[in-house]
């Protein structure tokens, strides 16, 4: 899993407010994000460790270790549901 910080996202929020690709929910944490670019599908799951924010694409970027647009479309997502699950509780 890639660690995500305000740094090392900054290009991939730029490209995904471009492409806006399209995002699933699947279920906790897990998402299914399509390219914007071509008919490619990529899983994305998030977790957070140690405080620390964590996520993970199937694409070659994310391989690579480089944080992608899938991935920043998948935490807007993922901050979203959180943010519904927090809500609810209370």
């Amino acid at each position: 899993m890639i660690r995500l910080t305000t740094e090392n996202t900054q290009n991939a929020i730029k490209r995904c407010k471009q492409l806006k690709p399209r995002v699933k929910y699947i279920k906790d944490r897990l998402f299914v994000v399509y390219s914007a670019n071509n008919s490619n599908v990529y899983h994305v799951n998030f977790d957070v460790s140690n405080g620390e924010k964590l996520g993970q694409c199937e694409c070659k970027a994310s391989e690579r270790g480089l944080v992608c647009y899938h991935l920043v479309a998948g935490a807007t997502a993922n901050i979203y549901r959180q943010g519904i699950n927090k809500a609810q509780k209370h």
